[in-house]
């Protein structure tokens, strides 16, 4: 009796448990127009089980009776309906509303909230905002769309590396850009060089090459989150400080299969041309390469400018533009299938995507293929699982892209324009150029370089939900990626300097990375009263890294042979590896009070852990607290909520951490081992000490802000004031030789990074069918070093001699170097005979000093010459919709910004330049590209730029029969045009990659303009 009373009981629990769960399904619409909405999220209250609506506004739900639906859609008010005994059918319309402080965001990988209940400003995007002019990858969609983000595209290769910087530079040997998470999935968007091993980086922290952003595919994306500041990121503790951006994928909904096919055609074009020297005449000189600067013997026919002699006599020469021989229209494709669906229980969603994307460089490609899938699947009402698997391979043809005098962009910077570059011989083979110099075409025709990489990105998640307002998820995710480069650089049949590989060179090196993250997050939301709620969320991370880099480089090629095998000496250090392995885990706990739906207080907390660190101290704790205050909920606004239509201020303070200035084992004295006579020796590798003590650099941020709706929420402002000082920065430290080694790294450094961001929409004109919006980012950081071991030092030495420094009281990655005498009224101090000059006098207190004539006397001076950081960055544009017809204009750029052209001061010195034109026609005296040469100053130039980022141009023709809900063409133009006043080709490009202080330009491929027509169907 007793066991059928247990079995009884048992059977009603299960009764009562499940069988009140049914089926909701619903149509959801728009209250001014009837049309469908899809794309809305539909919520079961106090859980995170949820679906979204599909291209007819249709949804269907697992849901049981007393349960809420919450229903919520970026730019309507959020709509809740409670599920009754008689409920199975819920079709709603839904109210539009600018005003989106209800807005659900995502705050980590499976942690939300609404807007208005944090203390801080969270830049959301959506995915169709993202893909209108068909970027090609991940950070280009980006650009011109976030405040307070700085996204540059380094280099105009197909596959050019990116940077993001948001609120400024965090950090000086690290990484500035941000954390990625895709999915609860934690990216690594390293930067890995496996094909430009022959560069010589110095001691710079230069960056050069792919990052792993560019294997993204933009049109799976559903949904950005970027996270500004260490306090909005806190809870990602030590990986948090450069904030951090959290991208949601495309998934299942239920109900019939729906079907999008996308291709497009783009056009890549050189958005601009240099000017060249195109005279019909050169000086004399012994040196075609540099006969501007060449000395010569002193002669009636010299003329002497600060101590050389240069000739005067010109003899007529034909000159070429090597441009039209390096540049070509690159054509790319990208073609896009996905399919979704589901029912109740299973939901999927499914794609395919290639893309081919060819460079406005000749012989220059990227591609990538890319599957992905993503399942979910409700076991019962309280417990569901997810499984996403993304496959990408993309593949690129490269060719040296800055840093090296053999790059194309560098061969019509160094050499001569003298010389007709397709000149053959009889056996078809390129004549030289320049003597040492390489023919460009060569490069272009017969340099191999090539680069693969295979990746998976893919997670498990599992959601538990025990009870009503409490829900479990768990996260295992893992990226990973295998990375290769070949290179093959044959033997040239003429002469060229040795330096340059003139008997061949081939490289091999291997990327192998592992990256495995596994998280869980509770959270509970506990009703108290009618008053107050409040949300309660903890779990845990676990994180491990495993790379393996392996590397090898030869010369002396033997002929018919392009592989590793080809060559017959060593480059000296080769063969070469590395392996790095970390561990990081670390726990949280937040909770966050509501009182009345309007007033919102929350506290944090991280301990985090790495091995990075020493046991001692890679422990560390990071703190948060926020306060967000809906000020327009008061009833004292409600007399003039049409003109004031909500008002919101916030507050947060937190702090977070940084891992990446150094690598794993930089904590060790490292030894490198070798021979004398005999016997094994052992030396100090780099002649750099190890450090136990060394400890992760720490950010503490605050910021307060507001967020405003006026005129019917038409009009909306949001604004941000931020300071963030960073403490610990690890920095390179002299030591004395009889220390054993001669330099270290230590937690001496110190930065403040402070400035504001402004956000402006304005909604002009919104009817049923027209609608005219205006909107404006603005931002501007200002960064200062405040804590340094001494008062300045080179950070970088780089190939282009850019002058890199770090120095008290000044922001950070200044140039610093000779600059010209000046008059007391800001003119140019010319030497007697009319020549600019270099300043010079007392060396110790840096005052210039004057002889009897007025001329500068003493030693050469230097002092800050540029400044890479902006004074502010900038973005705006329209969206324009009429009936079917769509328009988006986007505008964005930074103000304020100084570069380092090394590639304007050599083309003077080779004879290509605009300059040497003018000293050529009596424009200007004889010797004056000499005067100026070696003056740093000279090299730095106005970066400012402001660049018609985007236009596109859409018409969809709608329903056009049961078989075809919609199709869309598209056309559009990204980097049309820049107003700048660079001196070489584009000022958004960087040779130091992606490096987080050095700015110079030294060969790098510029950005293309690129046109696109793209059709786009869905049935």
């Amino acid at each position: 009796m007793k066991k059928l009373f247990l079995i009884s009981l048992l059977v009603l629990f299960i009764q009562v448990t499940f069988g009140q769960t049914k089926t909701i399904t619903g149509t959801i619409t728009s209250q001014s127009d009837g049309l469908s909405l899809p794309g809305v999220s539909v919520l079961i209250e106090g859980t995170s089980k949820s679906t979204s609506t599909d291209l007819d506004g249709k949804f269907s739900i697992a849901a049981n009776e007393n349960e809420t639906l919450v229903f919520s859609f970026v730019g309507f008010a959020s709509k809740k309906v409670k599920i009754s005994a008689t409920t199975s059918v819920i079709n709603t319309k839904m109210t539009e509303e600018l005003n989106a402080l209800s807005e659900v965001v995502v705050l980590g990988s499976t942690v939300r909230a609404t807007r208005k209940e944090l203390g801080n400003a969270v830049t959301s995007l959506k995915g169709e905002d993202l893909v209108k002019a068909q970027p090609g990858g991940l950070s280009t969609a980006l650009q011109g769309k976030i405040a307070g983000a700085q996204v540059s595209q380094n280099s105009g290769d197909p596959a050019g590396g990116f940077s993001i910087k948001l609120r400024g530079t965090s950090s000086i040997l690290g990484s500035s850009d941000p954390l990625y998470v895709i999915d609860g999935v934690v990216l690594n968007n390293a930067t890995t060089n496996v094909t430009n091993l022959n560069v010589t980086s110095g001691n710079s922290n230069m960056q050069i090459g792919q990052n792993r952003s560019s294997d993204i595919n933009p049109n799976d994306i559903q949904s950005v989150e970027v996270l500004n500041g260490g306090a909005a990121a806190a809870i990602y503790g030590s990986r948090a400080a450069n904030g951090v951006v959290l991208i949601t994928t495309k998934k299942g909904v239920a109900g019939e299969t729906r079907y999008t096919f996308s291709t497009s055609v783009t056009s890549n074009q050189i958005r601009k041309k240099l000017d060249m020297n195109m005279s019909d005449k050169q000086f004399v000189s012994t040196s075609p390469a540099l006969f501007p600067i060449q000395g010569n013997p002193a002669s009636p026919t010299t003329v002497n400018v600060l101590g050389r002699d240069l000739e005067t006599r010109t003899t007529n020469i034909q000159r070429y533009d090597y441009q039209d021989d390096i540049f070509t229209t690159g054509i790319g494709t990208d073609t896009y299938f996905s399919l979704q669906g589901g029912d109740e229980k299973t939901k999927y969603f499914a794609s395919l995507g290639y893309l081919v994307n060819e460079g406005i460089i000749k012989n220059t490609d990227f591609k990538r293929a890319g599957a992905k899938v993503r399942l979910k699947h409700e076991f019962n009402s309280k417990l569901s699982a997810t499984v996403g698997l993304n496959y990408i391979n993309s593949s690129s043809n490269e060719k040296p892209d800055g840093n090296v005098f053999w790059s194309p962009i560098n061969s019509i910077n160094i050499t001569n324009n003298t010389y007709d570059i397709s000149r053959r011989d009889a056996n078809g083979n390129l004549l030289g150029v320049d003597p040492n110099r390489i023919n460009p075409l060569s490069i272009i025709e017969t340099f191999k370089i090539k680069q693969n990489t295979d990746r998976i990105i893919s997670d498990l998640q599992l959601n538990y939900v025990p009870f009503k307002n409490f829900n479990a998820d768990l996260i295992f995710g893992i990226d990973n990626y295998n990375q290769r480069g070949n290179v093959f650089i044959p033997r040239y049949p003429y002469v060229v300097n040795p330096a340059y590989y003139n008997d061949g060179y081939v490289s091999e090196a291997t990327n192998r990375v592992v990256q495995f993250n596994n998280d869980l997050n509770l959270r509970y939301l506990w009703n108290i009263n009618e008053n107050w709620k409040m949300t309660t969320y903890a779990g845990y991370n676990v994180q491990t890294y495993r790379d393996d880099f392996a590397a090898i480089e030869g010369r002396n090629l033997k002929p018919f042979i392009e592989t590793i095998n080809a060559f017959n000496t060593l480059i000296p250090g080769s063969p070469s590896s590395s392996q790095s392995k970390y561990n990081l885990w670390g726990y949280y706990l937040q909770e966050t009070f509501g009182f009345k739906d309007k007033l919102y207080i929350t506290l944090a907390g991280r301990q985090d852990a790495s091995t990075i660190f020493s046991s001692n101290n890679r422990s560390q704790f990071y703190p948060k607290a926020s306060l967000s205050y809906v000020l327009s909920d008061e009833k004292f606004m409600e007399n003039i909520h049409d003109v004031v239509s909500s008002v919101r201020f916030r507050g947060s303070w937190g702090k977070s951490g940084s891992l990446t200035a150094i690598k794993p084992y930089a904590r060790f004295t490292n030894y490198s081992t070798g021979t004398l006579l005999g016997n094994s020796t052992f030396t100090i590798e780099g002649f750099k000490q190890g450090n136990l003590d060394l400890k992760p650099e720490q950010s503490v941020t605050y910021e307060v802000g507001g967020d405003f709706g006026f005129l019917k929420d038409r009009l909306n402002l949001s604004f941000s004031y931020y300071n963030a000082d960073i403490d610990d920065l690890l920095l390179p430290v002299q030591l004395a030789a009889s220390e054993g080694a001669t330099n270290t790294i230590q937690n001496i450094g110190k930065m403040n990074n402070k400035g504001f961001e402004v956000n402006l929409k304005y909604d002009l004109i919104k009817k049923e069918n027209l609608h005219l919006d205006f909107f404006v980012n603005y931002s501007s950081n200002r960064n200062k070093v405040t804590g340094l071991p001494q008062t300045r030092f080179k950070l970088d030495s780089n190939l282009a001699g850019a002058p890199v420094f770090v120095e008290m009281d000044k922001p950070v990655g200044i140039f610093y170097g000779t600059y010209f005498a000046r008059n007391e009224d800001g003119s140019l101090l010319l030497t007697p005979s009319g020549y600019p000059q270099t300043e010079k006098g007392n060396v110790n207190t840096g005052a210039p000093q004057r002889d009897a004539s007025g001329q500068p006397t003493g030693t050469i001076l230097n002092k800050q010459i540029g400044n890479p950081n902006p004074d502010y960055i900038i973005s705006f544009g329209a969206n324009f919709n009429y009936k079917k017809f769509g328009l988006s204009v986007l505008f964005d750029g930074v103000q304020g910004v100084d570069v380092f052209d090394a590639d304007y001061r050599t083309r003077q010195g080779v004879g290509s330049g605009t300059l040497v034109t003018k000293e050529l026609n009596g424009e200007l005296p004889r010797g004056y590209i000499w005067s100026i040469y070696n003056v740093e100053e000279f090299r730095v130039v106005d970066g400012s730029y402001l660049k018609l980022r985007e236009v596109s141009l859409n018409y969809s023709f709608g329903k056009l029969n049961q078989f075809f809900d919609d199709l869309t063409i598209t056309a559009s133009g990204r980097n049309l045009v820049s107003w700048d006043k660079f001196t070489s080709f584009d000022p958004e490009t960087n040779s130091g990659g992606q490096s987080s202080v050095a700015k110079y330009n030294f060969g790098t491929v510029p950005i293309p303009s690129s046109y696109s027509l793209a059709v786009k169907v869905q049935f």
